[in-house]
């Protein structure tokens, strides 16, 4: 089962109502009534040891960073700004005292960048490590943006690069294999420090968020790469009823992420369209804004939103073919293209 079913399957189960509450599940964090002029955020993301992040080559101030980053990403896909973290712990026997602390330099960098606050939180024995972190957030009621939303002809927008922290985490298994057959070696990671600090050290999206303030561009449908592109359109067509047309030659990449493609011997566009762990945002935007997007170096017009259902992907020699939905799920772990019998050519 899939993460996407078993939510659906769970969320059937509760009465998920309130007074003050405008959506609940489903979107990328719940909103409620803040006062008359904003909505209140709320959203929560977990990592845990062997599934999201290994210690071998995830440092403790890593592992707290991105965790935090992560969660915040979910504000950031609502248009919204985070204020307060809450963040428990599950700690196993062994761990020393220097490498929890260590963990927790990494949100104290994490609040001093963001200007966020941790609030609080629990500690637990536990088997493995995990780290959880709650964010509360805010957005003004007139620019808050839902999954819903992307109406036809409307363009589809991706801000940054894709596929990066796929291929940080390919170099970092190949040092992490070396390291293991000799634990004297040193990593080298020379050449490949961009994409290695995209998946140790992930940025939520909150510039893009206020770039978009002083554009004064609210997006219709918004949501974050925190599962892929893929997976991000998906999520986007299936809350707002519509399709998608993307065009592969204007998805954004960066050179170091191409030459871990080549260095693999594997397409380009399964590092772009499935990697996941982008945090990153997709999102839709009427046709009159595209003379405010188009010198934005960050904001990339990757394709337009379909009349029907469909999820297109077309090639440079214009082949199209449908998108699978495929990324990282939390319950399955990475699915890549091989895995599910595709074979992205392009």
């Amino acid at each position: 089962m899939r993460e996407r079913e078993l939510i659906h399957l769970l969320a059937a189960r509760l009465r998920g109502t309130h007074s003050l509450l405008a959506c609940g599940i489903g979107d990328d964090a719940a909103v409620w009534e803040w006062n008359e002029k904003e909505y209140g955020l709320l959203s929560v993301d977990t990592l845990y040891e062997g599934w999201d992040f290994d210690r071998i080559y995830h440092a403790p101030r890593y592992i707290g960073y991105k965790a935090a980053a992560s969660a915040m990403s979910d504000i950031c896909a609502m248009n919204g700004q985070p204020l307060f973290l809450m963040v428990s712990l599950g700690i196993p026997q062994g761990l020393s005292p220097a490498y929890i602390e260590d963990i927790y330099e990494g949100l104290r960098r994490v609040e001093e960048k963001y200007s966020v606050a941790v609030v609080g939180g629990d500690i637990s024995a536990s088997r493995d490590l995990w780290l959880s972190v709650a964010v509360m957030g805010r957005v003004e009621k007139s620019k808050i943006a839902y999954r819903r939303g992307a109406h036809p002809s409307q363009l589809l927008c991706v801000t940054g690069d894709l596929g990066g922290a796929y291929a940080g985490l390919k170099i970092l298994q190949r040092e992490k294999a070396v390291f293991l057959q000799n634990p004297t070696f040193q990593p080298d990671i020379s050449g490949f420090n961009y994409v290695v600090s995209r998946q140790l050290k992930p940025e939520a999206r909150c510039d893009m968020v206020a770039r978009l303030a002083e554009l004064n561009i609210i997006p219709t449908s918004m949501t974050d790469l925190s599962d892929g592109l893929a997976a991000g359109l998906h999520a986007l067509a299936q809350a707002s009823g519509y399709g998608f047309h993307v065009y592969l030659h204007r998805l954004p990449f960066h050179e170091q992420t191409q030459r871990v493609a080549e260095l693999y011997d594997m397409p380009l566009t399964a590092f772009m369209v499935y990697g996941g762990e982008e945090y990153e945002l997709l999102f839709t935007v009427p046709v009159f804004e595209y003379d405010k997007l188009r010198q934005e170096p960050q904001i990339h017009v990757i394709g337009y939103v379909r009349e029907d259902k469909q999820v297109l992907l077309e090639d440079p020699f214009g082949n199209v073919e449908p998108l699978q939905e495929l990324g990282w799920d939390s319950l399955r772990g990475r699915d890549s293209p091989q895995r599910e019998g595709v074979s992205p050519s392009a």
